[in-house]
């Protein structure tokens, strides 16, 4: 754990290595597994102001173990940030292989594909880049290609699913406008190109139904047809994101196929899981997937410290040992300002999307009304829409605009329709292979980020991490099993510069943490507990 930029997911890549070189193997298993992670990053990893490469998604890695032998591995990702797709703010840019793919095809097969220059694309923020900045994406493409065949997809998977990738950035080019005639609402002329290039993976006759007519029947009057062009841009925008997000999910469960173990069922293996989750963020504006990644990071705050502070304080206290009681910053307040039944933030942001009529302000104006006078909450000044978070690593406001919206986070059934009948097999599949995700969503995406984190069982917190519900009695139980390894990532400065250390920003990690009261019960505590069994052998 640790803050954006602080060094996470280079140290889980480390951790694997060092735990795949103490297996003294170079099966070919390993090696898959080691080419996880790179692949892994060039879908779920984007430059953001506060880190080059910022994974936008948390994953969990269960290597499993029979005599030391890596046996198989399984992978569980969660919260992807699909919004990235389709908008990326100043600094910032779109998820790594969109500038992996413009920089490492060939020109023919960018002509395949439907690819022009990615100056003109919607979708792809910020400058392309320097000559070297060029060179190294091309590197890092063709890493990609590797990790992609080391891992075991084909090379038809492949195809189809740059060809899917290269369709949601030509979609993203289609704009819409009023028919001067009827005043209906048109794709415009000038992007009509772009829809063709968008339909190589469709019927363009359905996709074209399906922005125009199923996501917007209005009536030809001027203000509901610039609401009506508004509806059609969404529409284009969420089957763009529901795209992405299944191909990332379909090259998980891919992942997961070729890295199952295949052992006996009754062979018991050990384990060992890491958890590299995204890192708490505080931006110039922040926004639904911000206040995602903030929960989980409360929620790891916490588990860190009911283990570190709660149970060694309980374990001296039983013993009866002379000890003078730590202290330390307790985020449970903060937990039940955003987690409590039936008044948290959660529940109260799940109560307005169930009402058609609800509104972002109508949500913010509920949240006023309901925090008023909780320490962790402050409701925004003057006309601004959103509201800000005291959280244990510092305040955070958040803009509340799109909030409903994105935690109901529906799929119209007209576009379903259209994936399922696409003529690219493999966008097909997406949307009805039983492996993948399921269509119908039971909960919300907050309660997603509850899932897999947090029970409350007599009132303790106990922090999980999968976004399978199903999967949830299952870790509990080898949560509880386990003895879980604390990796605190410090961040030595802002400027994203090497080999600088700003005392202030360390010190300021350091305090939030709770390493400086961690350092104080590992000094003053009893970090080694041998057994009875173990002292009277020695």
């Amino acid at each position: 754990s640790g803050e954006s930029g602080a060094g996470k997911t280079e140290s889980t890549k480390l951790l694997l290595q060092h735990i795949m070189s103490l297996c003294k193997g170079n099966s070919q298993l390993e090696q898959r597994i080691l080419q996880v992670n790179p692949l892994l990053e060039a879908f779920g990893n984007a430059q953001t102001v506060m880190n080059d490469n910022s994974s936008r998604f948390g994953k969990y890695i269960q290597l499993r173990f029979q005599k030391n032998t890596v046996q198989g591995a399984k992978l569980s990702e969660y919260l992807l940030e699909k919004s990235r797709v389709v908008q990326q703010d100043t600094g910032e840019r779109n998820f790594h292989i969109f500038y992996y793919m413009f920089a490492g095809l060939s020109s023919e097969q960018k002509e395949m594909y439907g690819l022009l220059d990615p100056s003109l694309y919607r979708y792809i923020s910020g400058r392309f880049g320097t000559q070297e900045v060029a060179e190294h994406w091309k590197h890092k493409y063709q890493e990609v290609c590797n990790a992609l065949d080391m891992v075991g997809f084909q090379e038809q998977e492949q195809v189809d699913m740059q060809a899917i990738l290269a369709g949601v950035l030509s979609l993203g080019n289609v704009t819409f406008e009023p028919e001067e005639s009827d005043g209906s609402v048109k794709v415009s002329e000038a992007s009509r190109g772009w829809l063709k290039a968008a339909a190589v993976s469709h019927k363009k006759s359905l996709l074209l139904e399906v922005l125009l007519v199923c996501c917007c029947p209005c009536s030809p009057v001027s203000p509901s047809v610039r609401c009506c062009c508004s509806l059609c841009a969404d529409a284009r925008d969420s089957i763009a994101k529901v795209a992405y997000g299944r191909v990332f999910g379909w090259i998980v469960c891919k992942i997961n196929e070729l890295l199952a173990e295949n052992v006996d069922s009754e062979v018991e293996l050990r384990e060992i899981g890491i958890l590299d989750i995204f890192g708490f963020e505080n931006f110039a504006v922040n926004r639904f997937e911000q206040l995602c990644i903030n929960l989980a990071n409360e929620q790891l705050q916490h588990f860190f410290n009911h283990h570190i502070f709660q149970l060694e304080q309980a374990a001296y206290k039983e013993e009866g040992l002379p000890w003078e009681t730590i202290t330390f910053n307790n985020n449970e307040p903060i937990l039940n300002l955003l987690l409590a039944k039936p008044f948290g933030l959660l529940s109260l942001l799940d109560e307005q999307s169930a009402f058609p009529q609800a509104t972002d302000k109508t949500f913010v104006d509920k949240l006023n009304s309901s925090f008023k006078g909780n320490l962790y909450f402050q409701a925004a000044r003057g006309h601004v829409l959103g509201f800000s978070i005291v959280h244990y690593a510092g305040k955070v406001q958040y803009a509340a605009r799109g909030f409903l919206e994105k935690n109901r986070d529906t799929l119209p059934a007209n576009v379903r329709g259209l994936f399922i009948s696409s003529v690219t097999p493999l966008l097909s599949v997406l949307f009805t292979g039983k492996k993948l995700y399921p269509v119908v969503r039971k909960q919300s995406l907050l309660q997603d980020v509850a899932h897999l984190a947090v029970l409350w069982l007599d009132g303790l917190l106990i922090f999980l991490l999968c976004p399978c519900q199903h999967s949830l009695m299952v870790l509990m139980e080898k949560m509880y099993s386990a003895n879980p390894h604390f990796v605190r990532c410090i961040k030595p400065n802002s400027q994203k510069e090497p080999g600088v250390l700003d005392n202030q920003v360390v010190l300021l990690q350091l305090r939030y943490n709770g390493l400086l009261e961690t350092i104080r019960i590992r000094r003053d505590g009893f970090s080694w507990r041998p057994s009875f069994e173990e002292f009277a052998e020695r």
